[in-house]
Formats: C-alpha cells, sequence, structure tokens
C-alpha cells in the first residue's frame, strides 16, 4: 500500500520539472515574443498561457529541447493571436469612429533619437505583421538568437530548410519595408 507521501511524489516531481523549465526558457521566451509583440504587458500575458498549456501538456514528460521548441511554437502562435486580436479590435474601434490617437510614447519623455528608434520599431513589427506566417516567425525566432536546429524544431522544418525560409523571409521583409514611404514607416 502506498502511504500519502508516496502518492504525492509524482505530483512534486512534475511541478518541480515545471518550475525547473520554467526557470530555464522564460527569459528566452520573454525575448521571443516581445520582439513579436513590442509590448511587456502582452509579452507576460503570452508567457503566462504558454506555461499554463504546458502545466497539463504531455509534451512536459519530454526532453528538455523538445519542450522549448513546443513552447516556441505555442508562443509564437499565441503572440500571432494576441496581434491578431489587437488589429481587429483597432479595425472595429476605426469602424465605430471611436478611436482617439494617442501617443504611446510622448515626445517629452526623452530625447529625439529615443522617439526615432521607438517609431522604427513599430514599422517593422507593421512589416513583419505583412509577412506569411513562417517568414515572420522564422524571422524572429533567428533574430532573437536560436539557431537553425532550435528553428527547425519549433516550426516543424527539416534543418535544412531553414536558410532557405529564412532568405526568402528577410528579402521579403526588405523589399515590403522599402517600398513604404517614410510617412508609413513612422
Amino acid at each position: 500500500m502506498l502511504s500519502t507521501s508516496d502518492a504525492h511524489r509524482p505530483q512534486a516531481a512534475a511541478q518541480d520539472r515545471f518550475e525547473a523549465l520554467f526557470d530555464l526558457l522564460y527569459a528566452r521566451l520573454y525575448a521571443l515574443v516581445y520582439r513579436l509583440t513590442g509590448d511587456s504587458h502582452a509579452s507576460e500575458d503570452v508567457l503566462q498561457e504558454a506555461f499554463v498549456k504546458l502545466a497539463n501538456a504531455a509534451v512536459l514528460t519530454r526532453p528538455d529541447e523538445e519542450v522549448a521548441a513546443w513552447l516556441r511554437r505555442v508562443v509564437l502562435n499565441l503572440g500571432a493571436n494576441h496581434l491578431r486580436g489587437e488589429r481587429r479590435l483597432k479595425q472595429r474601434l476605426e469602424r465605430a469612429g471611436r478611436l482617439e490617437p494617442t501617443n504611446a510614447w510622448p515626445e517629452a519623455d526623452g530625447p529625439a533619437g529615443v522617439v526615432e528608434r521607438r517609431e522604427q520599431a513599430a514599422a517593422v513589427r507593421r512589416v513583419l505583421a505583412e509577412l506569411p506566417e513562417r517568414q515572420r516567425d522564422c524571422l524572429v525566432l533567428r533574430h532573437s538568437g536560436h539557431s537553425y536546429a532550435e528553428i527547425a524544431a519549433a516550426l516543424d522544418l527539416a534543418p535544412g530548410s531553414v536558410g532557405v525560409v529564412l532568405a526568402r523571409a528577410e528579402r521579403s521583409f526588405r523589399e515590403r519595408y522599402l517600398e513604404r514611404s517614410p510617412d508609413e514607416l513612422s
């Protein structure tokens, strides 16, 4: 007969595994989703949702690399869902005529360079949002410091295909970014 403490060991081990994975992966996943959303609160919300999904997922028993790949994919999907939801909300508000332009970064908060960098970052995110999902995700993962092998695992690609997808993504991004007028980029 199992004692009460024996019955709790598997649950405690799963909790310890979850906490270890959280500590190991949180910072890189946060950087990844922040590059996608550009919003710290949204990034934290996306990560919270991803880790809630992990807590109940069978993948938790897999090796760290597989869990990391699974979480990157979940984070990218949730981040894309967040961006779509934000875009739809903005469109609904614009259609209703209730959207008042807001300046998310007041110019008085810092030098002109800070404002310009934030405008460029916003323009980059707008162009990224227009790319096909696989290209966007590949670019974000690579520019977040992930290896080709990690990208291949997260996007379910053959490792030899990552370079091709990345080259196409960079070319497509560059063309779309350069074809915009300066007014569209700010």
